[in-house]
């Protein structure tokens, strides 16, 4: 079974969609491979909630709409640098 990535509020991530994201878009979703910021905006659930979350463009600060966790990468994997140690999660297969 896929395990489900967790994001931070507040952290960028780079936009991929993966799964009902590439499959059935949503019209205010930022295009593929821009930049993201997550956000909790107020009255919703919190970020990670079914693994799901809220972004915002981070050059137009345009709110984009609900997306899967899985489609967010953290900007410096992107960028093909390796993560700061506190990034770095763990994955235990069993």
């Amino acid at each position: 079974m896929a395990s489900i990535q967790r994001v931070r509020v507040g952290s960028t991530y780079v936009y991929r969609p993966v799964g009902m994201d590439a499959w059935s878009p949503n019209p205010l979703a930022p295009m593929e491979g821009e930049p993201v910021k997550v956000i909790n905006p107020h009255g919703c659930p919190p970020a990670n909630t079914m693994g799901h979350c809220y972004v915002e463009s981070i050059e137009s600060g345009e709110f984009c709409g609900l997306v899967l966790c899985n489609s967010l990468t953290p900007i410096a994997e992107a960028r093909g640098v390796a993560p700061a140690p506190h990034q770095v999660s763990s994955s235990r297969h069993s």
